[in-house]
């Protein structure tokens, strides 16, 4: 009886520890070796509740459910052009982006926050649609990255009141769709070079990296997730790491002017802050994969800059094997420098 109770209160206190056991904790341990992959995936299962699993799966089916009828609407616009009034096709727009707003009006007085700023996203989206519409109805003449600049700008209140992250998915491609068709027209040949626009997309990024940083200190806690961590990161880190690879590519210290400088200091900048100060392990993976991949690239260019005709193959051999120790020993190292990092669960 004694030994029943003891091995009762044991089976207790395991089970009371193990249900103070998050996604974090688990990775921790796995990342310093005490846990296996296979055990660590079964921890996880065990750790997350099935209804996770049933959240999602609802949420994808009203977001697939949202797509399809917008799609409706849209190749019933496409399908009968012709056979439309000019007003009638603006006045059509005009009524169901109201109709959406209602909508979302009203879906949101019932509690349904996902489903009103799902509702709120579809009408962003039909705001770019009117202003297609009015501008082939009109041909006004204007440039094509006006459109989409006036479509950020309109929507940009509806984005920052929602709170809602695909929103601001939306918002990101309508602004670097603007961006790019504005770089496209080349107004400043002589003061900006080609390869600038992975700066300057590399500087949007950040900046809304810092805003985000900003709103989450003073308690915007739906920014802090892991997939728009890793989006914003990869908005800063990825541009540049391309510039700098054009850079390489070329092999002359001569392109190296005030660019390169400002390129070089905001990427060791933000490391320098995602590692030692934030310790965030979506930003920071982003951060050490591209510098990671710097350096391999720069080894490689390097390799064939100085290398004769008759030692490609040794290169070759070379290379191959600086490239597989590189990866090893940097995911090593890796899994060590992060053990204590946060993790966005």
């Amino acid at each position: 009886m004694f030994i029943g109770n003891l091995t009762r209160d044991i089976k207790m206190k395991f089970f009371e520890r193990f249900e103070k056991a998050t996604p974090r904790i688990i990775n921790q341990l796995w990342q310093s070796d005490y846990l296996d992959t296979p055990a660590r995936n079964e921890a996880m299962e065990l750790i997350l509740p099935p209804l996770r699993m049933k959240l999602w799966l609802e949420r994808m089916l009203v977001v697939l459910g949202a797509l399809f009828v917008t799609a409706g609407v849209l190749l019933f616009f496409a399908f009968n052009w012709a056979d439309i009034p000019p007003m009638l096709k603006l006045g059509g727009i005009l009524g169901l982006i109201a109709v959406l707003l209602i909508g979302n009006f009203y879906i949101l007085q019932k509690g349904k926050t996902f489903a009103g700023n799902l509702v709120l996203s579809i009408t962003a989206f039909m705001v770019g649609v009117f202003m297609a519409v009015f501008g082939q109805i009109y041909q006004t003449g204007a440039d094509s990255y006006t459109l989409f600049l006036t479509w950020a700008i309109m929507i940009l209140p509806w984005v920052i009141m929602a709170r809602f992250a695909p929103l601001w998915v939306l918002w990101f491609v309508v602004s670097n769709a603007a961006l790019l068709l504005w770089w496209a027209l080349d107004l400043y040949p002589d003061m900006f070079k080609e390869n600038y626009l992975f700066i300057i997309i590399s500087i949007f990024y950040l900046t809304i990296y810092m805003l985000a940083q900003f709103a989450m200190s003073k308690g915007e806690n739906w920014l802090n997730k892991k997939w728009i961590k890793l989006l914003l990161a990869i908005g800063v880190f990825a541009p540049i790491t391309i510039y700098i690879f054009g850079l390489i590519g070329e092999y002359d210290i001569k392109n190296l002017d005030w660019a390169f400088g400002i390129a070089a200091f905001i990427f060791i900048g933000l490391y320098i802050f995602v590692k030692w100060i934030k310790k965030s392990i979506e930003e920071y993976s982003v951060a050490y994969f591209c510098a990671l991949s710097i350096l391999i690239f720069l080894v490689i260019r390097a390799g064939f800059e100085f290398a004769g005709d008759g030692f490609i193959e040794g290169l070759f051999l070379f290379l191959a094997v600086f490239v597989i120790a590189s990866l090893y020993f940097g995911y090593k190292y890796f899994r060590y420098v992060t053990k204590d990092f946060k993790e966005s669960l």
